[in-house]
């Protein structure tokens, strides 16, 4: 066998060492750009060759910056808009771009590998950019382009011939249909700006001119003699006018329906119908000694909440007259309240004072007027007469009475203060509080408040009365019955008698009385038995400190 030749050993070495060559050369390129780019790559007419993932990264987000501002021509049979591509929900994916071109080669098989390696230097390689568009804000930037509009519904007026109406018109809607395709189809191909075409629909209005039509005429029919309004016993008609100046429409689910203006049906009504009835509470009072009651009476006003509601209702069904209802204000305090308190008879027991019995009320007796200090007796007790005392309730002298003055018609009397006598506007009323602490104390009530007089009076029964001020000293009881109490006051020349009615509970009567000293005064502790409905008992005390005569202290 022949050797070969040199020539043709040298023929093929050449091109076989050649090839060993650029193998070793792509071994040792693809070596060094692992992890990267491959070389001669762009992206978006970017040079993004041998880039690392964070370059390529940044590269990534100034793109996907400058796809948002990319304009989008947007073309309809009517009209061409031009939107920035961020505002049609346009958006460069950047994790999957970034991915796909450090992955370029990965579906390229190993012997082509060199291959594409070496086409490169001929031809640089582009990679994809991959986007999405957001549906929800493609519609939302559609629907906001100036070409829309939304279909106009038939609506009811008042004219100057009654009621007439403005006709609907149709809307028009640039549709998303296929758009959403296009914009990723033009926007990948790279084509700037990304041109687009969209149609338009039209829509009409749920209710047609003619039902609008047969409302309003239905109005007119209903008001042409007016609107009548009835209001319990009295009754009014509203002139056509101004019932007709209340109407308007609103269209919704293919329906018209009637609205009325509220405010203005309210106003005309009322003012039609002035109806005002003041809310009055029960009273409970004496009269020739029986217990009436007053009946309480609940106020009207027109009109109640729903009237707007039913004269809607009236007129939307073709009708010329209404019935509205009146607003109640109940009374605070019913006839069934005042009745319920049980109030029918004088309450607490008999006992004697000064020689005269006190058959369940109590009389304090006085040198007979006129004199300033008779007539503010007399004055606190008209005050006070008629007070209604409910079950619960604490009575307070000052409260119901306020400060003793000349405003009042109180006048100068002598009083004690410090322990001496003085002139003071509302001396003398200590009479008519000592009056009704024995009338609580003889009705068996809870005392929660008293202070007696520095020095005894004969006029006042002994360690059993009290004094007033004010503020202080005050007196003060509560009813811990479970009826009504209503103190009645009366008087004469000589006395002054306080009564409680109510029902006969339980009663109070002196069970014993202590007298001691402490300096310059004389105590006293009264003891009180009071005899409950149950036939039970319990006691109380009662304190007061007397001074000396010829002491202002102890």
């Amino acid at each position: 066998m022949r050797r070969p030749g040199p020539r043709l050993i040298l023929g093929l070495g050449i091109p076989l060492l050649l090839i060993i060559a650029l193998l070793a050369v792509w071994a040792l390129d693809s070596s060094s750009a692992s992890g990267k780019v491959p070389r001669n790559t762009t992206l978006g007419g970017r040079d993004i060759g041998k880039m690392s993932e964070d370059d390529l990264t940044a590269t990534v987000a100034d793109l996907a910056d400058h796809y948002s501002q990319v304009e989008i021509q947007i073309r309809t049979p009517e009209q061409n808009y031009e939107v920035p591509a961020g505002d049609l929900g346009l958006q460069l994916d950047q994790p999957a771009t970034v991915r796909e071109a450090l992955d370029l080669d990965e579906d390229t098989s190993l012997p082509m590998q060199p291959l594409v390696w070496f086409a490169s230097f001929l031809d640089e390689r582009e990679a994809p950019l991959e986007f999405t568009v957001d549906t929800v804000a493609l519609e939302a930037g559609l629907g906001g382009l100036e070409g829309n509009s939304t279909p106009v519904e038939p609506e009811l007026v008042n004219g100057s011939d009654g009621i007439g109406i403005i006709s609907g018109s149709n809307g028009r809607r640039i549709s998303p249909d296929g758009v959403r395709e296009q914009i990723l189809d033009r926007a990948q191909s790279g084509e700037e700006p990304i041109v687009v075409n969209a149609s338009t629909t039209d829509s009409t209005p749920t209710v047609g001119d003619d039902e609008a039509r047969a409302m309003a005429e239905e109005v007119n029919q209903a008001t042409t003699e007016g609107l009548r309004v009835t209001a319990g016993s009295h009754q009014v008609t509203i002139p056509a006018g101004t019932a007709r100046s209340w109407v308007g429409s609103e269209a919704a689910d293919g329906e018209i329906s009637l609205v009325l203006d509220g405010d203005e049906v309210t106003s005309a009504i009322s003012e039609a119908l002035p109806l005002a009835t003041e809310t009055r509470d029960a009273t409970v009072t004496l009269d020739g000694g029986t217990v009436r009651i007053t009946p309480s009476v609940d106020g009207e006003r027109c009109c109640g909440p729903d009237t707007v509601e039913r004269v809607t209702e009236a007129l939307s069904a073709g009708q010329g007259e209404v019935t509205v209802e009146l607003e109640v204000e109940e009374a605070a305090f019913s006839t069934e309240d005042a009745e319920a308190l049980g109030i029918k008879e004088p309450v607490g027991t008999t006992v004697e004072w000064n020689g005269q019995p006190q058959v369940k009320s109590f009389t304090t007796y006085h040198a007979a007027g006129p004199s300033a200090r008779v007539h503010n007796i007399q004055l606190i007790a008209d005050t006070v007469r008629g007070t209604l005392v409910k079950p619960g309730e604490s009575f307070s002298i000052n409260e119901v009475v306020g400060p003793r003055t000349a405003e009042k018609g109180y006048q100068a009397a002598g009083a004690i203060a410090n322990g001496e006598t003085v002139q003071e506007v509302g001396g003398g009323v200590s009479q008519f509080a000592t009056t009704m602490f024995n009338a609580a104390f003889f009705a068996g009530l809870q005392i929660d408040t008293y202070q007696a007089h520095s020095e005894h009076f004969s006029r006042y029964p002994f360690g059993r009365e009290a004094t007033m001020g004010h503020p202080a000293p005050d007196l003060k009881w509560t009813n811990n019955t479970p009826y009504g109490i209503l103190v009645w006051t009366s008087h004469t020349p000589t006395s002054v008698t306080v009564t409680l009615w109510s029902t006969q509970h339980a009663y109070g009567e002196q069970t014993g009385q202590t007298t001691g000293r402490s300096g310059n005064c004389t105590t006293v502790q009264t003891e009180r038995t009071v005899h409950l409905p149950d036939g039970s008992t319990r006691t109380d005390t009662f304190g007061a400190r007397y001074r000396d005569p010829g002491h202002t202290s102890c």
